[in-house]
């Protein structure tokens, strides 16, 4: 089943991407809280990695959590990845190299199958590219103390699970928003983060290795 999967994936990440209207399924009411508008010509390049690899049969996808500070994301999970740098070839370049600075999985063995629709932070106006990629054995994890707190191993099926998703409320930098999560054992995934994953999930759904009942229809917090 997983390399059935990872080649539908990989020929479906071929064609026209959902884009925004996947990603805006699992966007926060309020996208910026900062107090000065970013200039964003030009915005901040950057990108992530979002690496499937086999666990216990299982497809799983790693996610870290940031340590706490004094900025907007703190203590926040993201996927492993960063800001572009000269030394960098491209935006894959970084997504591999960030991978292996924060939690030690370098690019051997990594396949990579494809990429995401950029998504753009206002709060830090970074744009986010998210690659994919696939590593058929279980990765040993070497998080970087200063970056990582956790990491955090989701099952690919808890992902796509329509129960999976919840609705926080709370403040950031004085402004209250309302925001989807991805509830992932108790580890709230949202923001940017959940809005890759929500077009991630809107592609998984529809491959024919991916059982309907598995995703059913996405499932709105709001409606609760």
């Amino acid at each position: 089943m997983p390399d059935n999967f990872i080649h539908q994936l990989a020929e479906r990440l071929k064609e026209a991407l959902p884009g925004a209207y996947a990603q805006n399924k699992m966007s926060p009411n309020i996208r910026f809280t900062g107090h000065m508008t970013p200039n964003t010509h030009p915005t901040r390049e950057s990108s992530v990695l979002i690496l499937f690899y086999l666990k216990n049969n299982e497809l799983y996808i790693p996610f870290i959590q940031r340590p706490k500070y004094n900025g907007p994301h703190s203590g926040q999970i993201s996927l492993p990845g960063g800001k572009f740098e000269p030394q960098d070839k491209d935006l894959l370049d970084t997504a591999l190299r960030e991978t292996w600075e924060e939690i030690g999985v370098g690019p051997e063995n990594l396949q990579i199958i494809g990429r995401l629709t950029p998504t753009y932070i206002p709060n830090s106006n970074f744009n986010v590219t998210p690659y994919i990629a696939y590593l058929p054995q279980q990765p040993i994890f070497t998080p970087d103390s200063y970056e990582v707190d956790d990491i955090i191993e989701a099952r690919v099926t808890q992902l796509i699970a329509p129960e999976t998703i919840d609705l926080l409320i709370k403040t950031v930098q004085g402004i209250q928003i309302r925001a989807p999560y991805f509830n992932i054992d108790n580890h709230q995934i949202w923001g940017a983060t959940a809005m890759i994953i929500s077009e991630l999930k809107e592609l998984i759904c529809k491959l024919d290795t991916i059982p309907s009942s598995s995703c059913n229809v996405h499932n709105d917090p709001e409606s609760q």
